[in-house]
């Protein structure tokens, strides 16, 4: 079972389009959403601009089997070089994300996660707000 989020909310990042914001104070560990995720018509090795900002390989890791879109609010998590969360293949669940706190994270302080390197902004992804935070 996935529990809905309650400790989170969605509203305007600054100079980001759309952010995910703590409700409560969130402690380093703490689970913060566990999304399940929606598979894109993407064929392995296909170059698409499809949700090109939005989208994840599934599952993390070296043997990437597909791209998807994290339902939720798995796609609005900004970028950090410095982030206080990340996301992980779900321990249990196939084909569900689970995001986690490794800062603690203060009441109404953005929630971040490092996309990737240079080598992830390289296919064409908007890079512009990368060096923000």
């Amino acid at each position: 079972m996935i529990n809905l989020p309650s400790q989170i909310y969605l509203k305007t990042s600054h100079n980001r389009g759309l952010g995910v914001f703590a409700r409560d104070f969130i402690l380093c560990g703490d689970v913060i959403e566990d999304c399940p995720l929606l598979t894109l018509p993407i064929m392995k090795g296909e170059n698409s601009s499809l949700l090109i900002n939005y989208r994840f390989n599934y599952p993390i890791g070296n043997e990437v089997e597909e791209q998807v879109i994290a339902l939720g609010y798995g796609s609005f998590y900004n970028h950090s070089n410095n982030p206080n969360a990340i996301w992980i293949n779900h321990p249990v669940l196939k084909k569900v994300f689970r995001f986690v706190a490794i800062k603690n994270i203060e009441p109404n302080e953005e929630i971040f996660v490092f996309y990737g390197d240079d080598n992830y902004w390289s296919d064409g992804r908007s890079n512009e707000f990368s060096k923000i935070v």
